[in-house]
């Protein structure tokens, strides 16, 4: 049975198969990369990446640890976008949100050792504000998704906790300053960093006039986070144990959009305060029946700080915002003969508490006045049965049922819960001569959030109790081939047809969020990996779609807001003797439109980057030490995902890191 992007211990039974070709254009060790894709009685993600990709029912890119070593990331969002048909633009709030296959941010499930990490208040996850330090692998999964991923959940990606020690030291423009440990003490790691900059270089060629005076740094960009860590596997009477943790803490400013003159966000992050603790047990009932059960809990704290103006000296309000959330997750698999079912059941609620005051004079009141309460609860109920045709052809069959229950809704009247069925068809097939075919079709619903219906987002937004939910049903083909010597190359068709989309509506200068009849994403997934030398590889991947509303009003642009119609992405990389390499990447942004002051849709530029990487990897007999270097948009290229509110120009990032 096809798992989830949540980890569960070593695998039982599974294919140590190829899956997409896809995680071969992420630098997958060579030994995975020559294994041939079969088809096998089981196929799950877990968390041991010595067995690399395996074979799935839905497209799934990887980076491996060795990968993440090479990029030298300081947050998830810088490792993240390292992921195929992945965009992650940072909106006006600050927030760096992962955007796949250019579909809703809100449909995307984020998961941390099993835990959903998304803030449940507005179901997204800024990953600005998680260090890359804690993560020692990445996945991500597209298409249509099994019922068992659970509410919500119409993409994910997924984070593993890192499991080696180490440490690193870095330095780089915008005085970024960083640094990681991680120590093995026995069974468990321990480890933690911290980093701070003054602010997010500038391009030279942005166009930014207002609220911007600085040349070299974007205003209000400067950022401090800080991070421990632990992580714990051991074997418990037969049963395996994983148990995470992590706290992360720090405050940021955001960037104001510089287009505008009246309206832009001045605001800054204070008291953020992140902390996640799961528990993760495997435990085998039998020769052919497996359990495998996750829960986590969650805490997120932040203070947004709205100033009057750009100088960032006259505070006007303030919003507390306290998020309390705890869940759980349970898989029962069971095979008999050639079939396999696996039942599931999820289940999270969180609770948001939000107090809201102005300002006098630089000065709070006593009280910050009435405590508002929203609390949701989520569950789901599925189950999949998945049967092997012979050696080379595999069929699944997924429904489930997913609710969404509103049990508190602060100020406002109790509005109604949403219950609706999911499911999933799905085909596996090897063709022989290194061919794998697939083929899928989906049905999900995608709620709208508490902060959707109620949250007025410090006076910029009108409440709409009365959205309805998106339903969505996707597709998708995969043609994918695995050759010798690490060839490879995969082609991906998608379909998302979307009733009743959320999108969002200007009234009397404020926004509120409507449904719209429905929209509709075609796209296709492209790319592969050619091994030219054992010293040199070149490996690319593409992602095109056409966004449009299913009945745009006349007169205006039929499109969606900040997404672009190709993503593409090219990488030479060297490996050489006594330790030197590097690798050199270009990425291709297309076009995309975003909305001016006015509400209207106006096209954004287009752009190609180049990131540089080199490496010297010192081996004597105290600790290896690898020596690099990382200069991020060679060209100091002006790379616009949202109106106002360019992305980072010309980076370097000098350091060390302790292997």
């Amino acid at each position: 049975m096809t798992r989830p992007l949540v980890p569960s211990v070593p695998l039982r039974r599974a294919s140590r198969a190829l899956a997409a070709g896809c995680a071969l254009t992420l630098g997958l060790p060579q030994a995975a990369l020559a294994q041939r894709l079969t088809i096998s009685e089981t196929i799950v993600v877990q968390a041991d990446e010595n067995l690399g990709p395996l074979a799935a029912f839905e497209t799934r890119h990887d980076i491996s640890a060795a990968r993440i070593a090479e990029l030298n990331a300081t947050t998830l969002d810088e490792l993240t976008a390292s992921l195929p048909a992945v965009q992650i633009p940072v909106n006006s709030r600050g927030e760096a949100i992962a955007v796949l296959r250019s579909a809703s941010e809100r449909q995307l499930s984020t998961f941390f050792e099993g835990a959903s990490l998304n803030i449940p208040w507005d179901n997204r996850l800024d990953l600005s504000l998680l260090p890359a330090g804690l993560v020692g692998r990445v996945q991500s999964a597209a298409g249509p998704l099994a019922p068992h991923y659970g509410v919500n959940a119409l993409g994910a990606i997924s984070f593993w906790a890192r499991n080696r020690d180490g440490g690193s030291l870095a330095h780089g423009t915008g005085n970024l300053t960083r640094g990681t440990v991680a120590i093995r003490a026995g069974p468990a790691l321990l480890g933690g960093g911290y980093s701070a900059r003054d602010g997010i270089a500038l391009a030279r060629g942005a166009n930014l006039p207002h609220a911007q005076d600085d040349r070299d740094l974007r205003t209000n960009t400067d950022r401090r986070l800080g991070d421990v860590f632990a992580h714990f596997e051991t074997d418990l009477a037969g049963q395996d144990l994983r148990v995470t943790a992590f706290h992360v803490w720090g405050d940021k400013g955001i960037a104001p959009e510089g287009n505008v003159t009246e309206g832009a966000r001045h605001w800054r992050y204070n008291g953020i305060a992140h902390t996640v603790l799961t528990a993760n047990l495997h435990s085998p009932l039998g020769p052919a029946t497996t359990l495998d059960s996750t829960g986590w809990v969650q805490r997120f704290d932040q203070d947004i700080v709205a100033y009057a103006e750009a100088s960032y000296t006259a505070r006007d309000s303030l919003q507390a915002d306290r998020d309390r959330t705890w869940g759980l997750r349970e898989l029962l698999q069971h095979s008999f003969g050639a079939a396999t079912f696996e039942g599931s059941f999820n289940f999270l609620q969180s609770t948001h508490r939000q107090r809201d005051a102005d300002y006098d004079a630089n000065v709070l009141p006593a009280g910050l006045g009435p405590t508002a309460r929203y609390t949701q609860r989520t569950w789901s109920l599925g189950g999949e049965l998945e049967y092997a045709f012979g050696r080379a052809l595999r069929a699944e069959l997924g429904v489930g049922y997913d609710v969404v229950e509103y049990r508190r809704t602060g100020a406002f009247p109790r509005i109604q819960d949403v219950g609706a069925w999911s499911g999933r068809a799905a085909l596996l097939a090897d063709a022989g001569g290194g061919w794998t075919l697939r083929a899928a079709l989906g049905r999900k619903t995608r709620s709208a959030t508490m902060r959707e219906l109620f949250g007025s987002g410090i006076n910029r937004f009108l409440a709409n109790e009365d959205l309805r939910p998106e339903t969505i049903v996707s597709a998708e083909l995969g043609a994918e081939w695995t050759g010798g010597e690490g060839s490879s190359f995969y082609l991906v068709p998608f379909l998302q047809d979307l009733d009743d989309t959320i999108d969002q509506h200007r009234v009397d200068g404020l926004r509120q969020r409507i449904n719209l009849p429905g929209s509709q994403v075609k796209g296709l997934e492209a790319g592969g990996n050619w091994q030219a030398s054992e010293a040199f590889a070149l490996s690319g991947n593409l992602t095109w779609t056409r966004t449009r509303r299913k009945d745009p009003p006349p007169g205006q642009i039929n499109r969606l807001a900040e997404r672009p119609a190709l993503l593409a992405t090219m990488t030479a990389r060297y490996t050489g003797p006594a330790g030197i390499a590097g690798w050199l990447r270009a990425r291709h942004i297309g076009r995309a439109w975003s909305a001016d002051a006015d509400g209207t849709l106006v096209p954004l530029g287009r752009a190609t980057t180049f990131d540089l990487q080199a490496s010297y990897t010192l081996q004597g007999p105290s600790l290896p030490l690898r020596l690099f270097v990382n200069l991020a948009n060679l060209t100091d290229e002006v790379v616009t995902p949202q109106l106002g509110l360019p992305g980072p120009g010309r980076t370097l990032l000098v350091g060390f890191k302790v292997l």
